[in-house]
């Protein structure tokens, strides 16, 4: 069998959708206490119509209670805006104002909206494309627990798309995203235990993560895995189970598996 190389995942995941709303308040009740100055309401109001429950679905409608909310400082307002903004679910798609509603609801403090607003920073999507500036947004939410941005902070620290190429930082970033429940976390942190990128080289403990990652859904923790059973690196060779470990990567959809 000719060499295989690990898989490694590098690319930017989205932090988050909606706030789904209270159960329980009517549409009257919602629009009662919107009136009031209640935002919260509001932004729940605005959940019913840009979900259709309760009402015929509305994202036009959402997007003004949403608006209504941001205006009066209610981060989650402006928040659910963005998504709808950065989606174009049910209003023209504008990246720009996505980034505009996610930098007022993370200046706020709503740490899922500082998440968004770093993909749109790194990808360049409606603000001028800045690797920096993204890297210390994703630093800032994954410190307050968006797993995702766990994950893309260590991305970029291992690509050095932009920034300062860092492994111990990579390996940082990605330990937080994998303890967290991030399953690709757990993949890319055994390929640093794997090669000794940033960690000190410890096979067996990159074999444990890869186990890890694929009991928990990874394709390429599967792969990898089945890569050190084959050569015997960090555990015993074991070609049956390598076989049986490529095949679930194949079938999770993991394309070199399947050669």
């Amino acid at each position: 069998m000719k060499a295989r190389n690990f898989s490694l995942v590098a690319m930017l995941l989205a932090a988050t959708s909606t706030f789904a709303a209270d159960q329980g308040p009517s549409v009257s009740e919602l629009k009662d206490l919107c009136a009031r100055s209640n935002w919260g309401a509001c932004v729940n109001l605005g959940i019913y119509y840009d979900t259709g429950q309760h009402v015929p679905q509305d994202s036009v409608k959402a997007s003004t209670f949403y608006l209504k909310a941001c205006n009066n400082r209610y981060a989650a307002g402006c928040h659910n805006l963005a998504v709808l903004y950065d989606s174009g679910r049910g209003i023209p798609e504008d990246k720009a104002k996505a980034a505009e509603f996610y930098g007022k609801a993370c200046d706020a403090g709503h740490l899922p909206a500082c998440a968004n607003l770093a993909v749109l920073q790194s990808n360049g999507q409606g603000v001028p494309q800045d690797k920096a500036k993204a890297a210390a947004l994703f630093e800032k939410a994954c410190d307050g627990k968006v797993v995702s941005s766990c994950f893309n902070a260590g991305s970029l620290y291992l690509t050095g798309d932009g920034i300062a190429k860092d492994l111990a930082k990579a390996g940082s970033f990605y330990g937080k995203a994998c303890d967290a429940g991030s399953m690709t976390g757990c993949a890319n942190l055994g390929v640093l235990y794997d090669n000794g990128q940033g960690v000190t080289q410890d096979k067996a403990k990159a074999a444990a993560l890869y186990g890890q990652a694929c009991d928990g859904g990874s394709k390429e923790g599967c792969f990898n895995l089945s890569v050190s059973c084959d050569n015997g690196k960090g555990v015993a060779v074991d070609k049956t189970k390598a076989a049986e470990l490529r095949k679930k990567s194949c079938d999770l959809g993991y394309q070199p598996a399947c050669k």
